[in-house]
């Protein structure tokens, strides 16, 4: 049999779980010399029985014990004890150079990030929303320009359109996907559209390639919101820039708040740069190109922990895939909506819909029962009560994502969650599912 590549992208990491937990041997693996894959190739080419979970040496975790509550995002395991030590050293590395703000680290860590997502290139930025801003920005997108966008999203994607001085356009989502419908947007198309704003709700891909042919119909540039989808195969592959975020509680997580923009167009980065540093010319000092920028490159530091970390990206990956693949089987039959096992996904959260009139007893019956659940969103874009947002979306209908809004909530999933954590979990739902004296009514 012929070894194909293994890139360590959502293609292959849910290749990869199906193996695995289908129990038949292996297929095989040439993998990519990317440093984002370097400790899953690692257990691959050594050790691969090691990435099932009942392996006595498994790359899962069987603590704590079962006793104990289950949180939902523990602050004090966002990273292994591992990761943090790799931390620390790598920021004393920094702070013994003294190169704490700009430094080699930068672009060594642009290099890394570019060449694990397949796109030329990567800025490095100081967090998310930076990356949004100054995406949004070197498209094209100024004062009283129209972006269309979904409402079930953080603050930070209308922000980053309200600090271009724009106007968001919020536009209904596809009910089975729950991002924006490419149809919707082009029915959403004004003279003042200057841009479209998918999100990668969750972790998983919007139909950027649907919504892209819209854009270049009407001739309007995409920006995609993927700072839930690291890793997700096709990500940037037909937009014009991508952003990212390694915020401590993202799939990437770093010690404190930090971003990127990917894109493909040479030209965009050059833009991108400046707008990132000042509205400098990149590689000359202090020399303006652009009237204005901001100051949001990632700083020397930071990158020299995203760096130490980074090689542990793909194994991080694989281990949210298959722990959201054991709780499809294990909620299969179950009246709640479970989402599918798609290879499009980072599983940055792992979301299920209940009936309305049902969800939050059953999420009290779980908290009871010593498991933390938690809702993203809680407040959809228009129905955040400011001045601004009541002039601009009084008049908002998106039916698909209020029903949404309704029924969804997610389970604790995060790079060190436990299988033993996850069994109380399912447990407790199966338990709270037959509570008696009443029916849990389908959430699908």
């Amino acid at each position: 049999m012929t070894a194909e590549t293994f890139n360590g992208d959502s293609r292959d990491i849910h290749r990869l779980v199906l193996d695995v937990a289908g129990g038949g041997p292996l297929s095989p693996y040439r993998h990519a010399p990317s440093l984002g894959h370097r400790a899953l190739a690692r257990v691959l080419d050594q050790e691969p029985g090691r990435l099932h979970p009942d392996a006595p040496d498994s790359v899962f975790h069987r603590e704590p014990a079962a006793e104990g509550p289950v949180p939902f995002l523990p602050k004090d395991r966002l990273l292994t004890a591992e990761e943090q030590r790799t931390a620390v050293d790598c920021f004393a590395r920094a702070l013994a150079t003294g190169e704490l703000t700009s430094g080699p680290a930068v672009a060594e860590f642009e290099d890394a990030l570019a060449g694990f997502l397949g796109l030329p290139h990567a800025i490095a930025t100081g967090s998310g929303t930076d990356a949004l801003i100054i995406a949004l920005r070197a498209v094209g997108v100024g004062p009283d320009d129209e972006v269309i966008m979904p409402a079930n999203s953080f603050a930070a994607t209308e922000n980053a359109v309200f600090a271009c001085g724009a106007v968001p356009v919020l536009v209904d989502v596809d009910p089975v996907r729950h991002t924006l419908d490419p149809a919707l947007v082009a029915e959403a198309v004004t003279p003042r559209t200057r841009a479209v704003l998918p999100v990668h709700l969750h972790g998983r891909l919007a139909d950027v390639e649907g919504i892209a042919r819209v854009a270049r119909e009407r001739g309007l540039r995409v920006v995609e919101d993927a700072c839930q989808a690291i890793g997700v195969t096709g990500v940037g592959a037909h937009s014009d820039a991508a952003a990212l975020s390694f915020n401590p509680y993202k799939n990437f997580g770093l010690t404190g708040k930090a971003g990127a923009v990917l894109t493909r167009d040479a030209e965009l980065a050059e833009r991108l740069r400046m707008f990132a540093y000042h509205g400098f010319e990149p590689g000359r000092k202090n020399v303006k190109a652009e009237a204005y920028g901001l100051n949001s490159r990632i700083d020397n530091s930071t990158a020299t922990v995203a760096l130490g970390l980074l090689p542990r990206l793909t194994l991080n990956s694989y281990r949210r895939a298959f722990l959201a693949h054991r709780y499809i089987e294990a909620l299969a039959g179950t009246p709640l909506g479970v989402p599918d096992f798609t290879p499009d996904h980072a599983w940055h959260l792992f979301p299920v819909t209940a009936h309305p009139d049902d969800r939050e007893a059953l999420r009290a019956r779980l908290r009871a029962a010593g498991v933390e659940t938690d809702l993203y969103y809680p407040v959809l874009t228009h129905h955040q009560r400011t001045r601004l947002h009541h002039k601009l979306f009084a008049s908002a209908r998106l039916p698909h994502t209020e029903r949404l809004h309704a029924t969804v909530f997610h389970l604790p999933l995060h790079n060190n969650l436990s299988v033993t954590e996850q069994d109380r979990v399912i447990e407790a739902l199966h338990v709270a599912l037959r509570h008696p004296g009443r029916t849990v009514r389908p959430g699908h």
